[in-house]
C-alpha cells in the first residue's frame, strides 16, 4: 500500500493510473495480462448485489488476457462474502479456472485469501 501511495501522484500524471468504473470497462478485449480489484468486489457485498458482482467479475475477465485477482474474499463484517460460491459456480460452468490462493498479506483481520480466475477459454455471455 505504501508504494502505491508513493507511486500514485507521478503515475497518475503519467497516465499509468486511469479512472474507470465496474461494471464497464472502456478497454478492449484482452487489453491486459493481469487485473486486480482490491478491497472493492465481495468487500461491500451489502452495497452491490451479486448481478452487480458477476457483471464485474466477468468485464474484468474480458480484458485481461491471462488472470483476474480479487481481494479480499470477506464483506466488511470480516465474514466470506456470501457471493463467494454463486459467483465460483457461475465461472466454472462458463469454463473459467478459478483458485482460492491463502495470501501472507492480511490488513484486514483473517482477510488473507483472494480469488485467481484464470481466463483462457472464456465466455464472455454474462447470462447467469
Amino acid at each position: 500500500m505504501s508504494n502505491f501511495i508513493k507511486d500514485y501522484d507521478n503515475g497518475k500524471k503519467e497516465g499509468r493510473y486511469i479512472h474507470q468504473e465496474l461494471p464497464e470497462l472502456s478497454f478492449e478485449n484482452d487489453s491486459f495480462d493481469l487485473v486486480l480489484s482490491s478491497h472493492f468486489l465481495f468487500l461491500y457485498s451489502e452495497h452491490f448485489d451479486l448481478q452487480f458482482h458477476i457483471d464485474s467479475i466477468l468485464e474484468m475477465c474480458r480484458v485481461s488476457k491471462k488472470e483476474v485477482r480479487i481481494f479480499p474474499l470477506l464483506n466488511l463484517k470480516n465474514e466470506k462474502s456470501e457471493y463467494l460460491e454463486p459467483i465460483l459456480k457461475t465461472l466454472n460452468d462458463k469454463g473459467f479456472e478459478t483458485k482460492i490462493i491463502k495470501t501472507d498479506y492480511e490488513f484486514q483481520k483473517g482477510a488473507n485469501e483472494l480469488l485467481s480466475i484464470k481466463v483462457h477459454n472464456k465466455t464472455l455471455d454474462r447470462n447467469i
